[in-house]
């Protein structure tokens, strides 16, 4: 046997045992609160080399690969006429998962014979990335994941503002026990709060820390992704960067929030009424007075 593993499936109760939304893969409660995260989105590809050593109901495993902080792997396994794909995350606990869609593609004698995307439901730790008739010989798999939503645990961040921004900042932002190296140009340009506490005619504008309160330092770190053009509104995110972008004036955050709750939101319609009336969105007021 090469560098894949064998084992028996794992497939019957109890290892189907709960049901999450779309491709709810787990993570790991011992892992860092905060996980930093550049992209969203990463590729996993293996070629199996000989299938005729796979016995039914038996699966090969590639090696575990590492994104995100989480180890992946693709598994196959036999089905009498069938093979079925499936990608595996074994950095999971029961209570914590990520919404993905994913994207398979399978070549078989360098020809692509499969290819699919997934948005479903799935049970237990995998995404059941396809069926093909069963092949002997080399087989590659490829599937690229993209990174929707994180459950049960706090949020990825997608961009620093740590201490290794130093260089490209000229004011640091203290909330709660986080400082925030930003810039003060590119922040007065999104708000006029920022633009008169950093150039207008106050103390606090020839400071090079400034304390920021009554602000949580993790929705912070949201409201300046989305300044910084991350995409990070979700039906968990909206409310509270609506909140902040009240409390210093940004337009932009606003815009964008209200965009999401119109085009993108699952939100109850009486949700988003109360929202809309309490920010003022008045597009979105419309539209949810309209469809009462």
């Amino acid at each position: 046997m090469s560098d894949f593993s064998v084992y028996t499936s794992p497939f019957s109760p109890p290892f189907l045992c709960s049901k999450l939304m779309i491709n709810n893969f787990r993570i790991s409660e011992s892992q860092n609160l905060r996980i930093s995260m550049t992209e969203r989105e990463f590729t996993i590809k293996y070629e199996f080399q000989d299938l005729s050593e796979l016995k039914y109901k038996k699966i090969l495993s590639s090696p575990e690969e590492e994104h995100i902080g989480l180890k992946w792997k693709i598994g196959i396994e036999h089905r009498g006429s069938l093979l079925a794909v499936f990608l595996y995350n074994s950095s999971m606990t029961r209570n914590q998962g990520i919404d993905v869609i994913y994207t398979t593609k399978i070549f078989s004698r360098k020809k692509e014979i499969h290819s699919e995307c997934g948005d479903k439901e799935f049970e237990g730790y995998l995404i059941w990335c396809g069926h093909i008739a069963n092949v002997y010989g080399e087989l590659v798999v490829e599937i690229r994941v993209k990174i929707m939503k994180m459950i049960g645990f706090p949020r990825i961040e997608l961009r620093s503002f740590g201490e290794e921004m130093k260089q490209f900042s000229d004011v640091i932002l203290k909330v709660e026990d986080r400082k925030f190296y930003v810039s003060k140009l590119y922040l007065a340009s999104q708000s006029p709060y920022f633009a008169t506490l950093f150039l207008g005619q106050f103390q606090e504008s020839e400071k090079s820390e400034i304390e920021l309160k009554d602000v949580n330092s993790d929705e912070f770190q949201c409201f300046l992704e989305l300044i910084y053009a991350e995409n990070v509104i979700d039906d968990d995110t909206v409310e509270e960067l609506l909140h902040i972008a009240d409390i210093y004036d940004t337009p932009l955050v606003v815009k964008k929030c209200e965009k999401y709750l119109i085009k993108e939101s699952k939100m109850e319609s009486e949700n988003k009424l109360e929202l809309a009336e309490e920010y003022k969105l008045e597009e979105l007021r419309k539209l949810c007075l309209e469809s009462q």
